[in-house]
């Protein structure tokens, strides 16, 4: 395993122990469909993911709480709406992954979002692992302080605005910020409101 110093924390580069094409894999499927929060949950329960949010995290559960209030703040601030986050679980390659919806509109604009988070994970997938998964380069790459993140434009599919991935370590300072440390997925879309 190859370890590198990001800030304060330290994270594995390489480790194939990681099931990360079984993660990306069950990610495309479940959050194939972004163009609306509907479609979405259709296509995550069409993939066996059980919704509820009774049996997500307590960090989970403190990320979906500040995003609800900070989120929602901003966007009634703005004049728009942002709707309940769903959310969804399943087990893939032995992680337990969780999955959260969200919406917003605003001046007949929709954001459609679809999260996936593998809560504490100590292993990182790798941009180059995802870059082959995805048969193309990252647009930009942040890789510094504690925190890796990873995008493409467009996302996952052609009709998707963006795809990244993230990482943060447990023990990173910037696990307060985002409020949440381990692996996470996110795909959105912007359309507009008919």
């Amino acid at each position: 395993m190859d370890i590198t110093r990001l800030g304060d924390a330290e994270i594995a580069t390489v480790d194939s122990s990681y099931p990360a094409i079984d993660v990306l894999n069950a990610f495309r499927e479940g959050c194939g469909s972004v163009e609306n929060q509907a479609a979405t949950a259709a296509s995550l329960t069409a993939a066996d993911w059980q919704e509820g949010s009774a049996f997500a995290p307590t960090q989970l559960v403190m990320f979906l709480a500040f995003a609800q209030e900070t989120g929602g703040s901003a966007v009634t601030e703005a004049g728009g709406t942002m709707s309940e986050m769903q959310v969804f679980k399943k087990t893939v390659g032995g992680e337990e992954l969780y999955v959260v919806l969200s919406e917003v509109e605003i001046d007949r604009t929709r954001v459609s979002a679809c999260r996936l988070f593998d809560m504490g994970e100590t292993r990182a997938i790798p941009p180059e692992t995802v870059a082959e998964w995805l048969n193309r380069e990252p647009t930009k790459t942040i890789d510094q302080n504690g925190v890796q993140i990873t995008d493409w434009e467009p996302g996952t599919q052609a009709a998707h605005d963006s795809f990244q991935v993230f990482f943060i370590p447990p023990g990173s300072q910037l696990a307060d910020i985002f409020k949440f440390d381990g692996v996470a997925l996110k795909s959105d879309t912007v359309g507009v409101v008919e």
